[in-house]
């Protein structure tokens, strides 16, 4: 794919050229063009982080995980973040592997401005890219005010210290919150909403929708665990573990290139293509609800209630009951389950 953009002219080739001697490119097409890329250039600052800013029309030429990829292969900053019309991609190198389309994705579902959750994306990634403050023995603290003070002006110029160190929540560890057995879950599923993004850029809408429920779903896991363990909620936290290591399971297993996909590629193929897809879309819909109902019963310190069932989904079909016991064997995060 990488090489396919490269040798074309277009929008892709366009945001190249300009963040070889900047920071933010926003197409012409994008309303207020000048004004916004002024205000992204001013949350970047120094930061090693290029933005592009695409109407729906640069989806033609790629997607914008592809966009990512292709302009951090061209450019040398650190984190890519990408904006087709208003769905949001990003990368980087310095984060942890994810973690910079997980922030992209909340920005993006906080349901603001394509300006707020551009502006959230930056100013996010700036501040997990700043190295924690780290206290010398015997010294005054100086080093610490002096790692504080460059982080303000960094994500806001004008904020104070104190305004920094109060917003800034230790996000650090994201990700390592997760358990194991969910963790290689939602990495698969990740993976998964890339080649669905590739197919709806195509003009493929369920996985288009597909794609965005994926990403929903991975980041609000992230999100759930990292609230259970802020909040210290062990037994609830051990639930949350067995339930969704074995319903991402299977979801992963349902969305694999083996069913939905090579459904959505090649209906001719299935019998019954249109059901099995709307199956499993369903299955995703349900998932995606319940992790946020969760979110809010964590938040209001209520007891966490599980009631979608994906029995049907991997009971129905002989053939993902295989796929799952194959996933659990290939990425070792569980059990085999009896056929």
């Amino acid at each position: 794919m990488h090489d396919q953009l490269a040798g074309s002219a277009g929008y892709v080739d366009d945001a190249a050229d300009a963040l070889a001697g900047g920071s933010v490119y926003v197409s012409r097409e994008v309303g207020g063009s000048t004004a916004l890329s002024d205000q992204l250039q001013a949350q970047i600052g120094d930061a090693s982080i290029g933005v592009a800013v695409f109407s729906d029309n640069a989806a033609l030429e790629a997607s914008g995980p592809d966009i990512v990829a292709e302009l951090a292969d061209r450019t040398g900053f650190d984190t890519i973040i990408v904006a087709v019309g208003d769905d949001l991609s990003a990368g980087s190198r310095v984060l942890e592997s994810g973690e910079a389309m997980r922030i992209a994705n909340e920005a993006e579902a906080s349901g603001g401005t394509l300006e707020d959750s551009l502006t959230q994306t930056v100013q996010s990634i700036v501040q997990e890219s700043v190295p924690a403050p780290v206290e010398t023995g015997g010294g005054s603290g100086g080093l610490v005010i002096g790692i504080a003070i460059a982080a303000a002006v960094v994500v806001a110029g004008v904020v104070g210290v104190i305004a920094v160190l109060r917003s800034r929540r230790p996000r650090a560890r994201r990700g390592q919150e997760l358990p194991e057995s969910v963790r290689g879950r939602v990495q698969a599923l990740r993976a998964l909403s890339s080649e669905y993004a590739a197919l709806g850029a195509a003009g493929n809408e369920t996985a288009a929708w597909t794609a965005r429920d994926i990403d929903a779903i991975a980041a609000n896991t992230t999100q759930l665990f990292a609230r259970l363990e802020e909040k210290g909620i062990e037994d609830q936290r051990k639930l949350a573990e067995d339930e969704y290591g074995d319903k991402l399971g299977k979801l992963s297993a349902a969305l694999d290139h083996r069913y939905l996909l090579d459904i959505l590629v090649n209906p001719h193929l299935w019998d019954d293509p249109d059901e099995r897809a709307v199956e499993v879309r369903d299955a995703v819909d349900g998932v995606a609800e319940q992790l946020v109902d969760n979110i809010k019963q964590v938040n209001a310190r209520r007891g966490l209630h599980f009631q979608v069932s994906l029995d049907t989904l991997s009971g129905r079909r002989k053939d993902l009951r295989n796929w799952d016991r194959e996933f659990r064997r290939a990425d070792g995060t569980g059990e085999v389950p009896s056929p």
